[in-house]
């Protein structure tokens, strides 16, 4: 499978044959799994955000909003018609399904005292939202081996950016509920191009709060894969969950010094997204949100399946951290140490910003 590039007149046009990985919580306004087009696209945009935004100023951040719109479209009379079109199509019926995943044992969590310090690592991954630890999946997902077809149709104009873009999507690609944490992972043909993406050291990456590029420190870009490939999708998440929770967490054997979770203001933990299950910041408020810079994802390889951490660096946000972005960037520091002694850095192309 791959992607398969057509030209038409003042168009073009793209193919990727793809297939789930990782189960797909993409639901439609009940909630229940259903394949549309119109969530790809939105993923799309984030891509191109990625891929374009050092080519805008940070203070230009209209003007790289404009220049999306133009691109995608917008609800406002300023935006205009979308130069992109995407459909999803699919060789056969994809039923939802709410089966059971595979039970792949439990794993060390030095916080879980009412469990005997284990888990089970798939619900960790998912979160009461999609798994309850009693009446198990909430919400039904679509298959991994199912196959679907992305189209994506941009006009001449737009296409050269918007190939960067689709290049980045196929590369990180994950949708749906939970899909920072692994789930929902597709792809059409494994690791793609992103020669022509900007790479950026982390650290003068905190200039705004949004993703914007990719990052690297003194050891390599800032993205990574498990030790080990797995015979299964499940096993493969297995080893992202043990490496996620010593990240958060902790691992006194492995010598990783938790994340705080407990003391700070805010504690250390949040800047790898928010809320935290059992320690809220009372002044954030119930309803505060803020994703996770930290992306975890798995891919399907010939040998096997490979679990991957992808950090995306940008700022915390300036409303709900006051501190500045120098402590973030210390944080940050701890993590990436991190998963040097627990994975493997994985490299990868682009422009040096």
């Amino acid at each position: 499978m791959g992607i398969n590039i057509a030209r038409f007149y003042k168009q073009e046009q793209w193919q990727l044959d793809c297939e789930i990985i990782t189960p797909m919580f993409l639901g439609n306004s009940d909630q229940e799994a259903e394949l549309r087009a119109a969530p790809f696209k939105g993923l799309l945009r984030y891509w191109w955000r990625v891929a374009q935004g050092q080519n805008f100023a940070a203070e230009n951040y209209q003007g790289l909003l404009q220049q999306e719109n133009e691109i995608f479209g917008s609800a406002d009379d300023k935006g205009g018609k979308s130069h992109v079109a995407i459909s999803v199509t699919t060789p056969e019926l994809l039923s939802p399904s709410k089966d059971a995943f595979k039970n792949t044992g439990k794993i060390d969590h030095p916080e879980c005292e009412k469990s005997h310090h284990k888990t089970d690592p798939l619900n960790y991954l998912a979160g009461m939202g999609l798994i309850h630890f009693r009446n198990g999946i909430l919400h039904s997902y679509l298959r991994p081996g199912g196959k679907f077809t992305l189209k994506i149709t941009a006009s001449e104009q737009m296409a050269p950016s918007v190939q960067k873009s689709i290049e980045l999507l196929n590369t990180f690609g994950a949708i749906g509920s939970r899909s920072r944490n692994g789930w929902g992972c597709f792809s059409s043909n494994g690791l793609s191009s992103t020669a022509d993406v900007h790479i950026v050291d982390f650290r003068k990456t905190f200039d705004r709060d949004y993703p914007h590029c990719l990052g690297q420190d003194e050891n390599g870009p800032l993205f990574w894969q498990t030790k080990k490939n797995q015979s299964s999708w499940e096993y493969c998440m297995k080893d992202l969950a043990e490496a996620y929770i010593a990240i958060r967490a902790g691992d006194t054997k492995k010598q990783i010094q938790k994340l705080e979770v407990n003391s700070g203001n805010p504690p250390d933990r949040h800047v790898l997204g928010y809320p935290v299950t059992n320690h809220s910041v009372n002044r954030w408020g119930k309803t505060a949100r803020h994703g996770s810079a930290l992306r975890l994802l798995v891919r399907k390889e010939d040998n096997g399946y490979r679990g991957y951490f992808l950090h995306l660096p940008h700022l915390f946000s300036n409303k709900m951290w006051p501190n500045g972005k120098d402590r973030q960037i210390k944080i940050w520091q701890q993590v990436h140490q991190n998963l040097d002694r627990l994975c493997n850095r994985v490299p990868l192309q682009g422009v040096q910003a």
